[in-house]
């Protein structure tokens, strides 16, 4: 018969150094109760050990509401980072000051009790620097409390956590979203004690297709953990170290012993489809609806073998050189097939224009494109006078922009309803493509729309095919 002292010295060995384990072996510590595991529990603690070694520098993570985001993420993390090391500083951020002191009280509760003070031994409570904000160490770490539009002057942090910055009855106002960025903007992401090596996390369930998540989705560079009530996509996510996938198929439900099919249909009908979406599906759908369904888009898993594909074609969408307010240059790589058009890659980027036409060159080696697609305006037209300064080359396209964006656009919906285009199940880029393609024209961004507008629209050109069968 095994030893029970052993057996607990096993699990808190455990608890130290697997985050996981530690929360657990924490929630009944916190709640009474065991915690009822579910995947998506192991997923969201596999991104934040990811985090904790430094992989991870930027998180997001939108799930729905009631899915113990704040319980894995801003009570049990924030309690084990002190446990390990009592020095790490936090700063924690929620949309009220309220909500904050009430995340801040639950950690300190957990820290304080038997469990928590034999499995970290080492971490002692500053009594002076207990508040309602406020959790200080002996040697200088905390947890720091704020809100949306609160100051934290003068505090530093190893880690940053924004825990649901908007309030879901104020996400339909401008004023309201708008303050929640700008304050993430300028006051936030400059609390860094060590800016290259600071790690922030942003947790939420999304309200509107410009709230803060929308605005990081946009700007890109965050490594995205987007989990649906419903999935409407075959989705692998990373659920412990060494390769092991959680794999959920088309229209698998995140937690049927929560929210099972029945459940979801009359939240459905009582929040009303865009609410529902948003916040349940991780999905806002903008005013006005949108262009392009994501129900008309095909999926692959693999690319298509090179006996299948015609030519591989890229499709530049040039902006000039500017800062972040700015739009962005991109180059989306497509492989054309008898059933379609398979997305390959995005490429979007801000360069100067030295480093443009180096990209340009460097994109079609490496994916051996047999033609080029250029709009033939902003630093499109100086593009293609320098790559045909000495000779005129025959894979380089031009198009001159007709009508409007969305007109454009409207024109080769068509092809999206015949389920001619293709995207890939996952790609490092996908999530910013498919942000700004299934709420086009209401998303900030649109360069990855006219990217694919100008592909397909290219298609229905007698130029391209002739001069396909040229280089062919």
């Amino acid at each position: 018969m095994a030893d029970p002292l052993e057996l607990r010295q096993i699990t808190d060995d455990l608890c130290r150094r697997d985050f996981c384990a530690f929360a657990i072996r924490a929630f009944p510590v916190l709640e009474g109760c065991r915690l009822e595991l579910a995947p998506h529990i192991f997923i969201i603690c596999r991104l934040l050990e990811k985090v904790h070694l430094g992989d991870i520098r930027r998180g997001l993570v939108c799930i729905p509401p009631r899915y113990l985001k704040t319980y894995l993420i801003s009570i049990a993390y924030t309690a084990w980072l002190l446990g390990r090391n009592p020095r790490t500083r936090i700063i924690c951020a929620s949309y009220g000051a309220q909500l904050a002191e009430k995340f801040s009280a639950d950690t300190l509760r957990l820290m304080r009790s038997p469990w928590y003070r034999r499995l970290f031994p080492d971490t002692y409570l500053d009594p002076k620097q207990q508040n309602k904000t406020e959790i200080g160490t002996t040697v200088g770490g905390y947890r720091l409390a704020t809100s949306v539009g609160g100051t934290v002057t003068g505090r530093g942090a190893d880690l940053i956590i924004v825990d649901d910055p908007l309030k879901a009855d104020e996400a339909h106002s401008p004023t309201a979203r708008e303050t929640s960025i700008h304050w993430f903007n300028s006051s936030i992401r400059s609390r860094f004690d060590h800016p290259k090596k600071g790690r922030v996390i942003v947790v939420a369930q999304r309200l509107h297709a410009e709230d803060l998540p929308g605005h990081l989705i946009a700007t890109g560079g965050w490594e995205q953990l987007i989990l649906p009530a419903i999935n409407p996509k075959r989705q692998d996510y990373d659920i412990v170290a060494g390769g092991l996938k959680a794999r959920f198929a088309v229209g698998r439900i995140l937690q049927p012993s929560r929210h099972d099919k029945n459940d979801l249909a009359q939240l459905r009908k009582e929040m009303g489809e865009h609410d529902f979406e948003a916040q349940f599906n991780q999905c806002p759908l903008p005013p006005g609806g949108f262009l392009f369904q994501n129900s008309w888009v095909k999926r692959y898993e693999e690319p298509p073998e090179p006996a299948r594909v015609e030519a591989v074609v890229q499709s530049w969408d040039t902006a000039y050189q500017g800062d972040e307010t700015n739009a962005w240059t991109v180059c989306t790589t497509w492989a054309k097939c008898p059933d379609g058009y398979y997305l390959l890659d995005v490429w979007r980027d801000r360069p100067s224009f030295s480093a443009l036409v180096k990209q340009v060159h460097a994109l079609k080696a490496k994916w051996r494109a047999m033609l080029v697609i250029v709009e033939n305006k902003a630093s499109g037209i100086s593009l293609i006078e320098v790559i045909n300064e000495k000779a005129r080359q025959p894979w380089l396209i031009w198009i001159g922009p007709e009508k409007g964006k969305v007109e454009r656009a409207q024109q080769q919906t068509v092809k999206f309803e015949k389920g001619l285009v293709w995207l890939p199940d996952q790609a490092p880029w996908l999530a910013t493509y498919e942000a700004e393609l299934f709420q086009f024209p209401h998303a900030k961004f649109d360069d990855q729309v006219d990217s694919t507008v100008q592909l397909l629209a290219s298609m229905d050109y007698p130029l391209f095919h002739s001069r396909l069968r040229f280089l062919a």
